[in-house]
């Protein structure tokens, strides 16, 4: 088997990764104020749709994992279909998820409810597929790493992209005709970049005739698995705090910074942070390995994130904390990619079982639970120490909660991910460096 990677097919690989972004990094980052000053909807009654939605959401995560596993394979691969139908699917429900409850003249809450709850059933479709191909593409770890890279990249590149141009689209977070161009441009990028790119990719590995197919109760065993177990609450943890974070920016640049256009130059900031990072990154993975590499991103995300506490008004240190987070950020975004294929190889050698869309699952099942309970906090804090949409001038109480979203809760829960993966992530360099051998010893007798 070749396992070589031809750059079609990283370009191909580039464009499918830039056309799963947008969808939640608008939900996570517009959604609630999109809710509150537009739409009319109270904060904790977002918060609650967020989190029961969500949480409600993830659940069928692994079980669409499930599915898309155990699907027959086509001659246009295993994952391919299901990502293309996913992207349709899914994009027709995003225009419905923001336009249902702008359009309603009644029943706004209940509309927003049906189209959060889709999307959270059509995204894993579209997400799963896509964050299964690394794995089948190549079990070569040099070309894994270089795509677990590329992919990181693309998202960092492509959600900072979104956070530059939003806020200079939407201009006024009380008026809708932002929000109408926002998203009527993402859906286009979704769709074309999504089918674009998932066309110009090839599936190398796949299950052997006799290879055992797991059932519905392999499920808990995959997610026991002690890498896959110790990566999902670490990860859960971490997501948490970044959408805590992505939830209330708006509200933090608009009512303590006053200027939300401001958002604009803080993503050129981590952009130009995050390019060394993604070629540092290799270096680290040489020298230190993926488990270490990560757990000294995920740490100096929170460092970071503390120093804008000297003076949070303070637009110099608001900088320099970018910087710091963007390098950070761009040491983490490709080391998960990466981490999970490892996970998917050790789940295949210790199970016996191919399970790439059921690990990659769980990531989906993490982002969503991120979103709900991250999307929850912010809201329910609003509302209880009084936010006025109306106003443009927020009591001290709300400036509060907004800076203690913003930056103290996120800094804090990076800082836990990484203690809780430092202790319980078993994959050290040398032992992942036996579980490849291992493995592909494994495939060849096959």
């Amino acid at each position: 088997m070749n396992d070589k990677v031809t750059l079609k097919e990283k370009v191909c690989y580039a464009f499918a990764n830039l056309g799963n972004i947008p969808i939640q990094t608008i939900l996570g980052s517009y959604l609630l104020i999109f809710y509150t000053n537009v739409v009319g909807l109270s904060p904790a009654s977002c918060a609650t749709l967020f989190l029961v939605a969500r949480v409600l959401d993830g659940l069928n995560d692994p079980f669409v994992g499930f599915a898309i596993d155990h699907i027959p394979t086509t001659k246009h691969g295993h994952f391919r279909p299901t990502l293309i139908i996913g992207t349709f699917l899914c994009s027709l429900n995003f225009l419905l998820l923001w336009f249902g409850p702008m359009m309603a003249t009644s029943g706004k809450l209940i509309i927003a409810y049906i189209t959060y709850l889709l999307i959270g059933v059509l995204f894993p479709v579209m997400d799963i597929s896509l964050n299964s191909m690394l794995p089948v593409m190549t079990t070569d770890m040099d070309e894994r790493n270089a795509l677990s890279s590329l992919k990181g990249f693309v998202y960092m590149v492509g959600m900072f992209a979104i956070n530059m141009i939003a806020p200079i689209i939407i201009g006024n977070t009380t008026e809708k005709d932002g929000y109408i161009r926002l998203i009527l441009i993402a859906t286009i990028v979704i769709v074309v970049f999504s089918v674009g790119g998932a066309l110009g990719l090839k599936e190398r590995v796949q299950a052997k005739a006799g290879n055992k197919q797991y059932g519905v109760k392999d499920l808990i065993k995959i997610l026991g698995a002690k890498p896959v177990a110790v990566t999902f609450l670490s990860t859960l943890v971490y997501m948490v705090g970044v959408y805590v974070m992505n939830t209330t920016l708006a509200y933090f640049f608009t009512y303590i910074i006053g200027n939300l256009t401001l958002i604009s130059i803080v993503s050129i900031v981590q952009l130009v942070a995050l390019l060394p990072a993604t070629i540092f990154v290799g270096v680290m993975i040489g020298k230190i390995g993926k488990k270490n590499s990560y757990i000294c991103g995920l740490a100096l995300i929170g460092i970071a994130l503390l120093i804008r506490l000297i003076d949070v008004k303070n637009i110099p240190i608001l900088m320099i904390s970018t910087a710091l987070s963007g390098f950070a950020s761009g040491l983490c975004m490709p080391l998960t990619y990466g981490i999970q294929a490892d996970n998917t190889d050790y789940i295949e050698l210790k199970l016996g079982i191919h399970a790439e869309a059921a690990v990659a699952a769980l990531s989906s099942f993490i982002t969503k639970c991120g979103m709900g309970i991250g999307g929850a906090i912010p809201g329910y804090l609003l509302a209880v120490v009084g936010f006025d949409a109306a106003a443009q001038t927020q009591s001290p109480a709300v400036q509060s909660a907004i800076i203690g979203c913003a930056i103290v809760v996120p800094a804090i829960l990076s800082v836990v991910g990484a203690i809780i993966f430092a202790i319980g992530y078993p994959l050290t360099k040398e032992k992942l460096e036996v579980q490849t051998s291992e493995i592909k010893m494994k495939r060849a007798v096959k």
